[in-house]
């Protein structure tokens, strides 16, 4: 399950989140290219879709294109692990992660 997400992160009561999928599986990442990368963590948008404000999207977005191209690279050697995870659904159990969030039921 290493980089495959569902680990709820906790900033204020009101914003909870779980990890997203960074894996190379369709369930992940698996559809961004290197462009995607760099633009979501700019920007904190997957197309019209806002980052949940609990991902350090910022952190990252300050670092130079080299650097961001590396993690992206290395991203894409991990293992493709099938688990979907979907902030915007409603929080089930996920069998997999053993974990409560959106699309849980659905792995």
């Amino acid at each position: 399950m290493s980089f495959a997400g569902g680990a709820i992160l906790k900033v204020l009561p009101a914003f909870v989140a779980a990890s997203a999928n960074l894996t190379p599986d369709p369930s992940g990442i698996g559809y961004y290219d290197e462009e995607l990368f760099l633009k979501v963590l700019r920007t904190g948008y997957v197309g019209a879709r806002p980052l949940s404000p609990v991902m350090p999207y910022s952190f990252y977005g300050n670092m130079s294109d080299d650097d961001l191209k590396a993690i992206f690279a290395y991203l894409r050697t991990v293992t493709p692990v099938r688990h979907r995870v979907d902030n915007s659904l409603p929080p089930t159990y996920c069998k997999l992660c053993r974990q409560i969030h959106g699309a849980g039921d659905q792995n």
